[in-house]
This record gives C-alpha cells, structure tokens and sequence, in this order.
C-alpha cells in the first residue's frame, strides 16, 4: 500500500501542475486575444476622433464662421452705437 502511495502522489501532483499549465496557457492566449480586440478597437477610435479633429478646424475657420454669420444670420460689423466700451 505504502509503494502504491509513493507513486500515486507524486504522479497525482505532476499531473495536477500539468493541468495547471494547460489552463494557464489557455487564459494567456485568451487575454492575448482581447488585447488585440481592444487595441483594434483603439486605433480606430484614434482614427476617428483624427478625423473629427480635422472636421472642428474646418467648421471653426474664421473665414467661413464670418460667412455663415453674414449669410446665414445677418451680421455683420457693429454699428458704432453698438459698442460698450468700459
């Protein structure tokens, strides 16, 4: 019985670290997997937000804010009656 034993726990526990292995390995290439997910998901967030960036400067130049002013609202320079100074 005792020779059985011998054999059977370190058998057992070799085993067990095998196991152990094979699982941690496993969760390694899943936690590979979703890093490049979420990098993916990363650059094309940086892409868009490139691209909205580019699309606030061109609606915010001066020069098409004085038109859309002029056009689209009516403005145009103050009239000198218009002006508060302090």
């Amino acid at each position: 019985m005792k020779a059985k034993l011998s054999v059977i726990l370190p058998v057992g526990a070799i085993a067990m670290m095998a196991t152990g292995q094979v699982w941690l390995s496993h969760i390694r290439y899943e936690t590979s997997l979703q890093t490049a997910e979420v990098q993916k998901a990363r650059d094309a967030l940086k892409g868009e937000i490139h691209t909205l960036d580019l699309e606030l400067a061109s609606l915010t130049r001066p020069e098409r804010l004085r038109k859309v002013a002029q056009s689209e609202l009516g403005m145009g320079p103050p009239h000198p009656m218009q002006v508060v100074r302090p």
